[in-house]
């Protein structure tokens, strides 16, 4: 999901909210699709950018979960190019069926896009060189889980690259507070998923990058 497209005070009305038991859930809703499509989205965090922060190279297979319109998935297969191959993962088939239309309109031949659940993909285990996750943990239903299908995805010596809002009252976009996870909580869920913490650093004033693995390496 493009990180621009969260601003709590003017779309709070829009978003969806779900708070069962322990939960916390913030999703963006399919109706706001135009505002993922606008000319200005990447100013915010250039999608190259961000991907070469978290670690994404030429040859590499990418999981991009959580891809919604391809803000990332798309500059994704540029950069791993011919010899590498990104799968765009979401579990809403609005976003899937839009992003493949587009695949479809560009003719990019490596990426393909799959609808899945939020704690299983339809992928082999380590498939992945790199699984990309950005602004979605805080959206999903079982962070645990998620992070443990994450860790199942990605190759004993991968990388699993997260990106969140900062968890500070400063900011006043991105998602409700009660919403965001921090780098420490970041840590944390990692670690009751069976991964490793390998570093964290700031991508802007707004987001941060931890970055996660089966182990130190």
């Amino acid at each position: 999901m493009d990180p621009r497209d969260h601003n709590h005070n003017r779309d709070h009305g829009h978003e969806a909210h779900d708070h069962g038991p322990g939960h916390r859930m913030h999703r963006f809703h399919p109706s706001q699709l135009d505002r993922l499509t606008s000319a200005g989205r990447p100013a915010g965090l250039p999608p190259v950018s961000a991907l070469n922060a978290a670690g994404v190279i030429g040859g590499m297979t990418v999981v991009d979960l959580g891809c919604g319109l391809g803000f990332f998935a798309i500059p994704a297969a540029g950069i791993v190019g011919s010899t590498g191959y990104v799968y765009a993962v979401d579990v809403q088939a609005g976003m899937v069926e839009h992003l493949g239309s587009e695949i479809d309109r560009r003719q990019i031949a490596n990426i393909s896009v799959l609808l899945s659940s939020e704690s299983r993909v339809a992928l082999p285990d380590g498939t992945a060189d790199l699984v990309f996750i950005a602004v979605v943990l805080h959206e999903v239903e079982d962070p645990v889980a998620f992070l443990g299908e994450a860790g199942r995805l990605v190759k004993r010596d991968g990388t699993i690259a997260v990106i969140e809002f900062h968890k500070r009252d400063d900011l006043v976009d991105g998602p409700p507070m009660v919403h965001r996870v921090s780098v420490d909580e970041v840590t944390e869920l990692a670690t009751e998923a069976g991964l490793t913490g390998r570093s964290t650093s700031d991508l802007t004033d707004r987001l941060h990058l931890a970055k996660l693995s089966h182990g130190t390496l």
